[in-house]
């Protein structure tokens, strides 16, 4: 779908707000600047949003880039408002779309994960194999060097997401194992930047980038906005067609821009990653440009004046 200008959700008529509940069957929404603060309470009115989509008959499923945060952590979010209900199904985490794409591809050899722990140990619950880590190592001379990026066993997967201790003895051992043409290059979310306290830290995004750029090979990316996950998501809602699914999301690049390219009908939501003054900016037509604006979730079950 394409647009040059989006509508406004509150301004819309009831009659309006109808044929665009009518028109999707399968919501896909992400959570941080969405569904709650990132890392902090339920955003004001997303929760009955949500109950109401539910009421309405809606599919929902979570499509969140937030691997700081496992997946029981999600649910346990969830399950503090009593009118939503979510099941582990429904929600597409960074790590579970690792686990879905090596458990597609039958892989079963080792892997060298710079990720959170809670995303290796999903990927360990799942039978997947970790390489050691030498966590906290200080590297002082260049014995120790090799050891660090030639010592230990080869694998057969390097995997990059968000990691609060990557080093960059870590960014070279994962280049040399990436030599190896057989060895898989995988990413969780790739975002450059990643919502924290009160403004922007440096994501992932850049990091891969540079392992990219060292290797001269492109990961296979399985958040936001990667192809390889909007190819699992068609594989999970094989019978849903593209135009028949909403996506809610409040950045523009990784929300918006993947759903537009997706083929879904797109909202933008202001509680998060985009303002306002973002829209205004895009010229029309643009790949960013959301089909709806609503200032909040909460819009959705707000009556049409």
């Amino acid at each position: 779908m394409s647009c040059s200008s989006p509508k406004v959700f509150k301004q819309l008529s009831a009659a309006e707000r109808e044929k665009f509940f009518d028109s999707f069957d399968v919501v896909f929404c992400d959570c941080d600047g969405v569904v709650w603060y990132t890392l902090r309470d339920f955003i004001p009115g997303s929760a009955q949003a949500l109950a109401e989509l539910q009421r309405r008959g809606k599919r929902l499923t979570f499509v969140t880039n937030n691997s700081i945060s496992s997946v029981a952590e999600h649910l346990h979010k969830f399950a503090e408002q009593a009118q939503v209900h979510v099941a582990k199904e429904q929600i597409v985490h960074p790590a579970q779309a690792v686990c879905d794409h090596l458990k597609d591809i039958g892989f079963g050899g080792m892997i060298y994960c710079l990720a959170t722990p809670p995303f290796k140990q999903l990927l360990r619950d799942a039978g997947f194999r970790l390489s050691q880590e030498r966590e906290g190592s200080v590297i002082k001379t260049l014995a120790e060097l090799r050891e660090a990026i030639f010592g230990g066993e080869p694998v057969d997967a390097v995997i990059i997401d968000v990691d609060f201790n990557l080093t960059a003895t870590k960014l070279m051992r994962a280049h040399v194992q990436l030599q190896n043409p057989s060895c898989l290059f995988l990413a969780g979310a790739a975002d450059a930047l990643i919502p924290f306290g009160n403004g922007d830290i440096i994501g992932p995004g850049p990091f891969i980038d540079i392992v990219a750029q060292s290797t001269g090979r492109q990961p296979t990316v399985l958040g936001k906005p990667g192809e390889a996950l909007r190819q699992l998501l068609r594989q999970h809602h094989a019978h849903i067609p593209p135009n028949r699914v909403l996506f809610v999301g409040d950045s523009l690049a990784s929300d918006i821009g993947f759903a537009r390219a997706s083929g879904y009908q797109t909202l933008l939501v202001l509680t998060g990653g985009s303002s306002q003054a973002d829209v205004d900016s895009l010229p029309a037509g643009h790949a960013h440009m959301p089909d709806y604006v609503g200032d909040c979730l909460g819009d959705l079950c707000d009556k049409a004046n």
